[in-house]
């Protein structure tokens, strides 16, 4: 018995720390969608490692993956940040993905650390890495419903990991949540937010996004039941059909 409380404590120790200083309590984070999506996000200056940009200069019509991040983050920052690369890097040339620090304190310094360390130094051009004065900082998160509050004596954020898509007027239309987001999904979210303005070559991914439907409370794109019913209908009309031609025709051949 004293074995197991010995083996225990280190794990009542975290419990008691966790919820002693609210450390984990990720609704405090939670984005609430239904206030968010289909507003217009504000322009803000983003500063990268070679000057400044404008975010919607730089999104340029295009749909874009929009993901909040800090660059002294060791955990999900850089998970979400290179499981979207390694997921995109040849097919969504026609995308933007645009990765904005909410930390204040991040600086150049840190910038190009991150940069150096989850792109090789070198940021694609359909990407923009950047840093955010502090009052841009405050206009985008409130836009897009994305919080997070910092633990000075661990020093690090509690946020949500969350995609968030743009179309290309610049309005919210979906938030995928998690550092490991899947090709299907990221897909399907561009597809979604291109609806605003379809282009001649994806008529056949729209016909696609058809077929499926976003689930908030798992934060994936699943098959819509209503196609999975009346496939089966069609099939069960079909199959009837069938056999009636196939009941007619060996009667005739009886007689």
């Amino acid at each position: 018995m004293k074995l197991i409380l010995l083996l225990l404590l280190p794990l009542l120790t975290m419990a008691y720390r966790i919820s002693n200083h609210g450390e984990q309590d990720l609704s405090v984070v939670k984005i609430r969608e239904e206030l968010y999506l289909g507003k217009t996000i504000p322009d803000a200056k983003v500063k990268n490692l070679t000057g400044d940009v404008s975010l919607k200069e730089f999104i340029n019509q295009k749909p874009t993956a929009l993901i909040f991040a800090y660059y002294t983050c060791e955990t999900a920052c850089p998970l979400t940040v290179n499981n979207v690369r390694k997921l995109t890097k040849e097919k969504y040339r026609d995308y933007k993905f645009v990765v904005l620090s909410f930390d204040e304190k991040d600086n150049l310094q840190t910038l190009k650390a991150f940069v150096d360390k989850n792109f090789g130094g070198q940021v694609p051009e359909n990407w923009l890495v950047g840093l955010l004065s502090k009052e841009d900082i405050k206009k985008l998160t409130e836009a897009t419903g994305y919080k997070f509050y910092y633990i000075p004596r661990d020093r690090i954020f509690i946020h949500t990991s969350a995609i968030i898509f743009i179309s290309p007027s610049g309005k919210i239309t979906r938030y995928l949540y998690g550092a490991f987001p899947t090709e299907k999904d990221l897909k399907l979210a561009f597809i979604e937010a291109q609806k605003e303005q379809p282009r001649i070559n994806n008529i056949i991914d729209l016909a696609l996004l058809a077929c499926y439907r976003y689930d908030n409370a798992r934060s994936k794109y699943v098959i819509d039941p209503m196609l999975i019913f009346a496939g089966l209908g069609i099939s069960g009309v079909l199959a009837t059909f069938g056999l009636a031609l196939l009941y007619k025709s060996r009667k005739e051949v009886l007689r």
